[in-house]
């Protein structure tokens, strides 16, 4: 049975279509609140294909480690 955060990881993985990145996803879901992760995810997936430089799971990493610090919370 997974875990809550365990879903919330694969939710991720699957909307970045990065299942590869799984644990680093299930890290983040124990480490950081829900809502600030799905404000990440919005955000890295309302951006469109053509500007993103590597991949979405890049970005999405990228923003967490820039945000993550602010107490896991980001406006």
């Amino acid at each position: 049975m997974l875990t809550k955060e365990e879903k919330l990881a694969r939710e991720i993985a699957d909307a970045l279509d990065n299942l590869e990145a799984l644990t680093v996803y299930t890290t983040y879901c124990y480490k950081y609140k829900e809502e600030f992760l799905r404000r990440i995810l919005q955000r890295v997936l309302s951006i469109p294909e053509e500007q993103i430089r590597k991949t979405r799971g890049a970005l999405f990493t990228y923003l967490i480690k820039q945000h993550g610090g602010q107490s896991g919370s980001w406006d």
